[in-house]
């Protein structure tokens, strides 16, 4: 009995050991029997028989085949919003016998599976009703439930056909296989072993970037230890060592301005720190989510004021416009060339653009690896490619040819800066006809957004659904209407055109302290409370119906609105007292942090990209990371903007200025010299603030 009884018990302890095999043989069965109910073409018999290898050398174990197999994984988490399932990227693409065994060589491919496409206007969380009442529900942010990128490990024999039946084969495994029918997309495949080597542009931007340094250091050496006193200020060598001298031009940038409005440096740069908080909260969602569904959470609560957070960038159009025209103004007496004014404004702007298109389309692919490189960061490149000359010529603010996404700012700025010029041409030749003119387009600035969106029945405030968005800022066409276009974002330009035109005409210099302390403090109030309303446009536009006639009185009065009470509050700070607000903005740091916001804004990004675009895993979102991330950004961007100040900015800006004021010397008659007070002593030109 007791013989009997022991024997019983070691074949159970043999039994229990035996049943993972047993489970691992049956998973790996499983899969081997989808993939030969599958349709497969002669051209895919040796992506199959190579994956069957693959599956048999699978259930023996053996290293090659386990380590292909364990870099994928099934997709889960998705009905919490986690979107992206990649397994181990580098595990596939990386093996250690890569060259000895290159008949074991893979692929790594990332396919888009749409579990369901059939959208409910309410969202639906009962735990007892069907998973496609869930699916099928929206998000407040529009984040998808039923969208998903898995990337798999395969032999690299297989091609994006194959890819997708080894795809459908394996969903129909998972806990929503029996149930959902995916619609299944392969995005992207990369070899193993197979990366992209640079090309001449490569090395041209990084000779180029050498070559800056060198000559800004032997500038630097040449006027701190060679020049004299006694050399010709117009000798090429002159020029060129002071533009790249690395210790004046950070003089230049730290150097107070005792005629700039101080309160508009804090403005500036405060913006930019804003808009990097929006783009991170954009490439975050972009990058991919563990749990998307908190960051709902966060966007349902107090929060979600900042929904609308996209409206500062009209705070720097209304400063651009304020400074442009006061510029204008302030030398009206004085005999002007409008196209060199044009050139300066282009030369200002050309600098870091050039450079962030030059390293976009010849370096930023080569930078990084990772299972979405291929379709985000390369896509960006080619594109630059195809339309850096347009770009350049300040031309380019449709989506779909966007070298930079966030580029679209410094075409639409510069066509703004050409209204603006063109309309104080008109006033400098007739009062009345300017002041007609301005009249003129600020009535279309607030029609043609506004007739645009009830047309076109477009969403009154845009990028509110993320879901969009993640399918391809260049694919929403509704933006280049209402968002990109200069026509549809002259109104806050214009604003500020207004304001620089009153403080032309009663400078603050001679009326300071005309507006009372207690009405600054209201106006100031009342102002801050426009742009909190503003901002919450956001939250009401998602959490209400659409109407189109709504949308349209939005789209064309929200961002005048928050133009306003930005100059609003710059006059009364200039005009009046107001405690607090104008002791922070006009803090002495801001000075240089808003003469580097150009460079902050176009470099930002490329920081953003490079670290989301290569992950291999989502992302957890906690508002603990998210600041921490907008800081780490922010002050990177802070240093390469000082570098792109340096090395670009101020000597393009410092060469270009010298050859228009020597043209200007040359042309301008001795008679409108001496009215100018520039008078010649001893053979040289001197002027009398000199």
């Amino acid at each position: 009995m007791w013989h009997f009884l022991l024997i019983f018990i070691c074949i159970a302890k043999v039994s229990s050991h035996d049943v993972p095999h047993t489970r691992h043989h049956a998973a790996i069965d499983a899969v081997i029997h989808k993939l030969r109910l599958e349709t497969w073409e002669k051209y895919e018999a040796p992506c199959l028989e190579k994956t069957l290898t693959l599956l048999e050398n699978v259930k023996n174990y053996t290293l090659w085949a386990t380590w292909v197999w364990n870099a994928n994984t099934i997709p889960m988490g998705n009905l919490y919003g986690s979107r992206d399932n990649f397994g181990n990227f580098d595990q596939c693409m990386k093996p250690p016998w890569l060259e000895s065994h290159p008949e074991f060589k893979t692929k790594y491919c990332v396919s888009e599976i749409m579990l369901a496409d059939k959208p409910k206007k309410k969202a639906e969380y009962d735990p007892l009703g069907s998973i496609d009442e869930y699916l099928n529900s929206p998000t407040t942010t529009g984040l998808p439930v039923n969208q998903l990128l898995w990337g798999m490990c395969v032999p690299a024999a297989c091609q994006a056909p194959s890819v997708l039946k080894m795809t459908r084969s394996l969903y129909e495994l998972t806990a929503l296989g029996p149930h959902q029918a995916p619609d299944i997309i392969v995005k992207s495949c990369q070899v193993a072993g197979e990366f992209p080597q640079p090309g001449l542009g490569y090395y041209v931007f990084i000779t180029l970037i050498l070559a800056l340094v060198v000559i800004a250091a032997a500038s630097t050496y040449y006027r701190l230890r060679i020049a004299s006193d006694d050399e010709p200020s117009d000798s090429l060598e002159t020029v060129i060592t002071k533009s790249f001298c690395i210790i004046k031009n950070h003089q230049d940038l730290v150097k107070d301005n005792k005629e700039e409005i101080k309160v508009m440096n804090g403005m500036r740069f405060l913006t930019a720190a804003c808009v990097i908080t929006i783009h991170e909260a954009l490439y975050i969602t972009m990058a991919g989510l563990i749990n998307s569904r908190d960051y709902d959470k966060v966007v349902e609560g107090p929060t979600g004021i900042l929904f609308h957070l996209d409206v500062v960038v009209d705070t720097f159009f209304a400063m651009s416009g304020l400074l442009h025209i006061k510029g204008l103004l302030s030398n009206i007496n004085r005999q002007q060339n409008l196209f060199s004014v044009l050139w300066k404004r282009y030369v200002r702007l050309i600098g870091p653009f050039g450079l962030v298109i030059f390293y976009l389309a010849s370096v930023s692919k080569f930078t990084g690896t990772g299972p979405i490189w291929m379709f985000t960061n390369e896509m960006e490149s080619e594109v630059c490619l195809k339309t850096w000359r347009l770009s350049l010529l300040m031309l380019n603010t449709d989506p779909k040819f966007l070298c930079h996404a966030v580029s679209w700012y410094v075409p639409c700025d510069y066509q703004l800066t050409v209204l603006a010029t063109v309309l104080f041409y008109f006033y400098k030749k007739n009062r009345r006809l300017g002041l007609t003119a301005f009249g003129t387009a600020a009535v279309l600035s607030l029609i043609i957004p506004g007739v645009l969106t009830y047309w076109l029945q477009l969403p009154a405030i845009h990028f509110l659904d993320l879901g969009k968005v993640l399918r391809g800022i260049r694919d929403c066409w509704e933006i280049n209407y209402t968002y990109l276009s200069s026509y549809s974002r002259a109104g806050a330009y214009l604003v500020g055109v207004a304001m620089g035109y009153i403080m032309t005409l009663y400078k603050p210099s001679e009326y300071r302290n005309t507006v009372s302390k207690t009405w600054s403090i209201i106006g100031t109030a009342i102002s801050l409370g426009v742009m909190t309303y503003v901002l919450s446009l956001g939250q009401y536009v998602v959490f209400n119906e659409y109407d189109a006639m709504e949308a349209a009185v939005i789209a064309s009065t929200n961002r005048v609105a928050w133009a306003v009470a930005i100059c609003v509050i710059i006059g009364l700070c200039e005009y009046g007292t107001v405690p607090i607000v104008t002791d922070i903005l006009s803090f002495s740091y801001f000075g240089p942090l808003s003469r580097l916001s150009y460079g902050i804004y176009m470099t930002h990004t490329l920081l953003m990209q490079r670290n989301y675009f290569a992950l291999r895993s989502p992302l957890k979102f906690d508002t603990f990371s998210y600041t921490l991330n907008v800081t780490g950004v922010l002050a990177t961007s802070i240093g390469l903007s000082f570098a792109i100040w340096l090395l670009v900015e101020a000597p393009l800006i410092k060469i270009s200025n010298h050859f228009l004021a020597n043209k200007s010397k040359i042309t301008q008659p001795i008679e409108d010299q001496k009215k100018n007070g520039i008078q010649h002593k001893n053979g040289e030109i001197k002027t009398k603030a000199a």
